[in-house]
Order: structure tokens, then C-alpha cells, then sequence
């Protein structure tokens, strides 16, 4: 999926989110966006390369809140709360995975990594299992399957 196909089905969330920021106050689409440095200064810090899907997305569309499913933001937004350093750097310290979401059991969706490049594909990570699971074959699909559907 590349990102016009993606913009075409999230079409129907972000009406729905700058509807509900409008009547409620919220919105179904938190969208905390980053720029292309400081997506290079968090890949230098990480020692990592992130997907080019994954970077179009933050960009665009940012961490946090994207309908059903929460997105580690890129860069902090609010002190005490993680980002994907944050979090990465306490809980995969060694890099062979990079968790980009949490999935509400301890769990978390994300990449694997290997020699420093991060997969295109998103995988379950079980907390207490040993194999990873695959669950996208990119990030786009990823976010289409899981943020887009109930």
C-alpha cells in the first residue's frame, strides 16, 4: 500500500476526527507530527533506519491517537509520557526490536531489527513468548488494519 492508497481509506477518520474535535473537543486523530530532521536525529540517536512508510507517516499524520490504534510519538510530547526512544531505550534496549505501539497487554506492535535497519513488516511482540507474530507486511497496512477497523 503506498501513502495516496492509505490517504484514500483514512479519508473517512480524519472528517470524522476534525467533527468531533469541532462538537467535543477531541479529536479521533491526536496527529503529534515531526519533521524530516527530527526523524534523521531520533534514527541517529536509536542507531537505527525506520521504514520510509513508517517516517511518511509521522510526518503526515504524527504519533498518538489514529482511530483504534495509539502510535508511540517520534519525539516527546509531554513530559512522562513515551516515546518511541523513551520507550525503546527501557524496553528493547538492544535493539532487536522496535516497538511502535502498544497493544494494551504488556505486548507491543513494531519492527524487527536486524543489523540496525528496521523491517518494513509490524510484528506482535509477545511480552512473555518467544516468536513474534507477524501482522502487516507495512506500516501502512499496519495502520489501515488496525486504526482504521474496530
Amino acid at each position: 500500500m503506498d501513502l495516496a492508497d492509505f490517504e484514500e481509506l483514512a479519508e473517512p477518520l480524519l472528517r470524522k476526527s476534525a467533527a468531533a474535535q469541532a462538537e467535543y473537543g477531541f479529536a479521533l486523530v491526536e496527529g503529534h507530527t515531526v519533521t524530516a530532521e527530527e526523524i534523521r536525529g531520533v534514527e541517529r540517536e536509536m542507531a537505527v533506519t525506520l521504514p520510509a512508510k513508517y517516517k511518511a507517516f509521522m510526518m503526515r499524520y504524527g504519533g498518538g491517537v489514529f482511530g483504534f490504534v495509539e502510535l508511540f510519538p517520534v519525539t516527546p510530547v509531554a513530559p512522562g509520557t513515551d516515546d518511541l526512544r523513551t520507550l525503546n531505550d527501557r524496553e528493547f534496549a538492544d535493539r532487536g526490536f522496535l516497538a511502535i505501539a502498544p497493544v494494551g497487554t504488556g505486548d507491543y506492535w513494531g519492527f524487527s531489527v536486524v543489523d540496525g535497519r528496521c523491517s518494513e513488516q509490524v510484528w506482535f511482540h509477545f511480552h512473555d513468548a518467544g516468536d513474534d507474530e507477524l501482522v502487516a507486511q507495512d506500516f501502512l497496512e499496519f495502520v489501515a488494519s488496525r486504526g482504521l477497523k474496530p
